[in-house]
């Protein structure tokens, strides 16, 4: 698939009786192909782990926010209730 032959016409005839082949040679669109997929795959994929990256960030910093907001909620009930108890 990635190689090329040049093939004798059909209508020549056979000289000899060893053919001669030519070389194989690579398609270099095939080639450029390739590493142009390579490169979407590539990007897709950091890309994809930058999302997840960003989305463990979010979650994390929201589970900080409700905490800190639980224990900030939780001191000011306490001074509440020390002020309450005070009069």
């Amino acid at each position: 698939m990635t190689t090329f032959e040049q093939w004798r016409s059909p209508s020549s005839r056979l000289t000899g009786t060893r053919i001669e082949r030519k070389p194989s040679k690579y398609d270099i669109r095939v080639v450029d192909q390739f590493y142009t997929y390579c490169r979407a795959v590539s990007s897709t994929d950091a890309h994809r782990e930058d999302a997840a990256r960003s989305q463990r960030d979010m979650r994390r910093n929201l589970w900080t926010i409700l905490i800190t907001g639980a224990f900030f909620c939780y001191y000011l009930v306490e001074r509440v209730a020390q002020a309450m108890s005070l009069y």
